[in-house]
């Protein structure tokens, strides 16, 4: 009986906490927006920088489960629609986030299971010098996110988080 009363009390949370079935960007950007259109959203007076053939957007930096990233908007620049949002955070830096730590990466991922559900793939990998890289993917019909953990294999709290979300080609 109490497994059973368990049972009823997790399907009905489950219910609560429903996924969405598809990602159309990030925040308040939608896939094909110009960098115009974000600039205006948002409020941003600062030019973007354009390098090689994309043109960025540096947006102010969010909170996403208490960890504060940097963030940017990015186009390809013949079509200044963007196409992708780049959020990071370094932690183990003089200029780091006070507190930042490779911790905030199960912050994140948690924030994000709750918000899009389980991951479509997750796997731990080691890089040059014994880094230890984990990535974390959610996939939906307009959006791929990507979330990764860098961090050194000799200084533990050295590394840095990134988050991106990037359009799907249609």
């Amino acid at each position: 009986m109490r497994v059973r009363a368990l049972l009823l009390v997790l399907a009905v949370a489950c219910i609560g906490q429903a996924q969405p079935k598809d990602v159309d960007g990030w925040d308040q950007i939608k896939w094909g927006m110009t960098i115009a259109e974000t600039r205006a959203r948002y409020g941003i007076e600062a030019k973007p920088q354009t390098y090689d053939n994309w043109t960025m957007l540096t947006l102010k930096p969010p909170r996403i489960a208490g960890v504060e990233m940097g963030v940017e908007a990015v186009a390809p620049r013949a079509s200044e629609k963007i196409s992708s949002v780049r959020l990071w955070s370094y932690f183990g830096l003089p200029s780091s986030a006070p507190g930042a730590g490779p911790r905030d990466f199960d912050a994140v991922r948690n924030k994000l299971i709750e918000d899009y559900g389980a991951p479509a793939k997750e796997e731990t990998t080691h890089g040059l010098n014994f880094r230890l890289l984990k990535t974390v993917r959610w996939t939906f019909p307009s959006t791929s996110i990507v979330l990764m953990l860098e961090q050194s294999g000799s200084i533990p709290n050295l590394g840095n988080i990134t988050l991106e979300y990037s359009s799907s080609p249609h």
